[in-house]
């Protein structure tokens, strides 16, 4: 199954979040994106994992821009810098409650 993001730095970051849910993904047509639908960079994953990846993509769209403020761990507390993801203490999802 295809999940679509416009850049191939969001692809990267999501392929990293859904690894980290053990979502194995497979990037396409990254080396040189050409104009035309064909040719932009794809993510991947196996059909039996759509619903956790959707859900994960989900996710990912609603996080803050890359750069805005820092943010606290719902989890740990700990702060993070707006352009991670997740907590970089214990991994918990930026947004995700314990």
């Amino acid at each position: 199954m295809l999940l679509l993001c416009s850049r191939i730095e969001d692809l990267d970051v999501l392929k990293g979040m859904l690894a980290e849910v053990g979502i194995a993904s497979e990037v396409t047509n990254s080396e040189m994106p050409l104009p035309g639908a064909e040719f932009y960079p794809k993510l991947w994953v196996d059909d039996a994992d759509l619903p956790v990846a959707s859900k994960v993509l989900t996710a990912f769209r609603k996080s803050s821009a890359p750069g805005s403020g820092s943010w606290t761990c719902a989890s740990c507390g700990e702060e993070s810098e707006g352009q991670f993801t997740s907590c970089w203490k214990c991994g918990t999802i930026r947004g995700d409650a314990p």
